[in-house]
């Protein structure tokens, strides 16, 4: 099967969404003949001299890769002479339309068996230039917008099949009117075995922290809808030996949490900034309670998503506490693998970290049992998962 994977994002990539793209086309790339078909765009100065990919995302071999021109001006806002978010959303339009309009010759010429994507526009384009083509669309987020509502029951109509990340999510797809059969539930995943080396003890010796310190951990973007302001808020409701770290964000994102952390007076949080993903199993380990605090108010949070970091939180075999919402109980089940909290409510997640602390068999089992759940949504068996969707659809 000849594979093609198309995806408008930046490579090497500080977002989620690369990862999931390189792990997903990589377990595919075992079994199928895949290639990633992506947009030219301006790299992170942070991570400019990346160049082995498969090195840098962990990767079990080497993914084919094909880019596109765009116009990349994402640079530009912090130098324009008007506000930023009207800067922003300008030059993603001519990005997202110069992308576009220079994949039209390579959809002309190609020919593959499947063509895979993330992308709305990508899809309707594919659906106008290869009408007689199977194309899937893997869709994380159900549109709000009158103009997307349309546009998204066009493309349910006319693509071969939908894979969504959660039950929620398909319920929404077929009640805009996508038969069932042809959607797909495939969760996100993780290599389990990348954070089956780290020894916590070790780790946390060289990290320098006090044997008798707790460490309360988030990993991630800094977004609102992540929940991030709901664990700076509780920071300050947690034992004296509780030390709060946030792990991630970019540039753009810190200086909002950092104004935050100020704010509150949150003294025993540490902001940590962006790691890469090779490290991040090492700063899992180092944690006593892993937290997941996505807020409720936000339907991406409530119903859409299938964040990496809870599977990476799974396979850490570290106590979780998480937002107790409908997307995350699809994978995280209170008092088995994780203790769930009330969303948005920064007195319920105190609470539930001192639960988890002071109960170390409660400790215990949250972890083991996380641990081995991990095992069940690895990056082959999503690959497997999808393909074996494909083919039940048949040509």
């Amino acid at each position: 099967m000849r594979f093609v994977y198309l995806a408008n994002v930046r490579l090497p990539g500080e977002k989620a969404h690369a990862i999931q793209i390189m792990q997903t086309c990589a377990a595919l790339a075992a079994q199928v003949d895949v290639c990633l078909v992506h947009a030219r765009r301006t790299t992170r100065p942070w991570l400019r001299q990346v160049t082995d990919l498969r090195s840098y995302y962990g990767l079990p071999c080497d993914v084919r890769r094909r880019t596109i021109p765009s116009l990349d001006l994402f640079y530009l806002p912090s130098r324009l002479p008007f506000r930023r978010l009207p800067a922003l959303r300008f030059v993603f339009v001519i990005q997202m339309l110069t992308y576009h309009l220079a994949l039209i010759p390579f959809l002309l010429k190609s020919r593959a068996d499947v063509y895979y994507t993330r992308d709305t526009m990508t899809a309707a384009l594919l659906v106008l230039l290869r009408r007689n083509c199977r194309v899937f669309l893997e869709t994380h987020s159900f549109p709000s917008s009158r103009s997307g509502l349309t546009l998204q029951r066009w493309l349910v109509g006319h693509v071969s099949g939908l894979i969504v990340l959660t039950q929620e999510l398909a319920k929404h797809y077929a009640q805009l009117g996508c038969p069932p059969r042809r959607i797909a539930v495939v969760p996100d995943a993780v290599d389990a075995e990348a954070f089956e080396q780290c020894s916590a003890t070790d780790s946390r010796q060289r990290s320098g922290i006090e044997p008798g310190d707790a460490i309360i951990m988030y990993v991630g973007q800094m977004y609102s809808w992540k929940g991030v302001d709901v664990l700076v808020a509780a920071a300050s409701k947690l034992p004296a030996k509780c030390q709060v770290w946030l792990v991630g964000g970019t540039p753009e994102e810190l200086p909002r949490v950092e104004k935050l952390i100020g704010d509150l007076a949150a003294r025993n949080v540490t902001l940590k900034g962006y790691v890469t993903p090779s490290e991040v199993p090492g700063y899992l380990s180092l944690a006593s309670v892993l937290v997941l605090p996505n807020s409720g108010k936000a339907d991406v949070s409530r119903y859409y998503t299938s964040p990496l970091k809870m599977f990476e939180y799974l396979a850490a075999g570290r106590p979780i506490v998480a937002s107790d919402l409908p997307s995350l109980r699809e994978v995280l089940r209170d008092g088995e693998n994780a203790l769930l909290f009330r969303a948005d409510d920064p007195d319920a997640l105190a609470a539930a970290i001192r639960c988890v602390l002071e109960d170390a068999s409660l400790a215990e089992r949250l972890a083991r049992q996380g641990r081995s759940d991990a095992k069940a949504y690895s990056w082959p068996a999503r690959a497997r998962a999808i393909l074996q969707f494909i083919d039940s659809l048949g040509v």
